[in-house]
């Protein structure tokens, strides 16, 4: 029987996606996270603090977003119960959603109120993504965090139970987040912000254009 879900290594190059947008809102809009929704709530109450040295409307926005692309990916999955379509057209929504912030850096003012519409569209990407990829119920991957991952890693290890149940899984989503991140802030000090979402968005169609002809129709016969 054909899997429709994701190869280990599309879902290893939508983690380095999920490192690569937190790099390109903490590093390139400023203390605001997209995919780790814990940072933003604890910079939530930091801000309620503190709100000098936090910024409280750009997270709440974050959040916002967040909390609408999940809750709208949730109706999607519940309606297309062909894993294909419904990643297909997750994953089309989400480079959708990057292109349009990539434009969107290009035209809007480079202020921190002209970064909110950006922070919305990143937010709901990510959200979304992170419903799509949780109702595939693939052990040890969410593409968007790995505080579970690295504390299953830790458990598992000779530290813990021996066991190494998963390892190689595991830690390849943990490095994959940690590159992402690392190379988003160094495309944002050589090339800056709008060309990092440019890169962004041609990769995120590439991964896209991966997953689509790895599972089509005609490549399975």
């Amino acid at each position: 029987m054909k899997d429709d879900r994701p190869s280990d290594a599309s879902l290893a190059g939508l983690t380095v996606i999920s490192g690569l947008v937190d790099a390109i809102s903490y590093v390139g809009i400023g203390q605001v996270f997209m995919a780790n929704m814990t940072g933003n709530l604890l910079i939530l109450g930091f801000a309620a603090g503190d709100p000098s040295k936090f910024p409280l409307v750009a997270t709440a926005i974050a959040v916002v977003g967040f909390f609408l692309g999940a809750g709208l990916a949730g109706r999607l999955t519940d309606r297309v119960a062909n894993v294909r379509r419904r990643l297909l057209l997750a994953m089309t929504i989400e480079t959708g959603l990057f292109a349009a912030t990539m434009v969107g850096s290009f035209l809007l003012p480079t202020t921190q109120a002209g970064r909110y519409p950006l922070i919305v569209a990143l937010g709901l990407a990510m959200g979304g993504r992170n419903t799509v990829v949780r109702r595939l119920k693939i052990p040890d991957i969410s593409t968007t965090v790995v505080t579970g991952t690295l504390t299953n890693l830790a458990a598992d290890s000779v530290l813990g139970t021996g066991k190494r149940t998963r390892a190689r899984r595991r830690a390849g989503e943990i490095v994959a987040l940690v590159l992402g991140a690392w190379v988003g802030v160094l495309l944002l000090r050589h090339f800056g912000f709008n060309a990092t979402l440019v890169v962004l968005t041609v990769l995120m169609a590439l991964i896209t254009a991966l997953y689509t002809w790895r599972t089509s129709p005609a490549r399975a016969r």
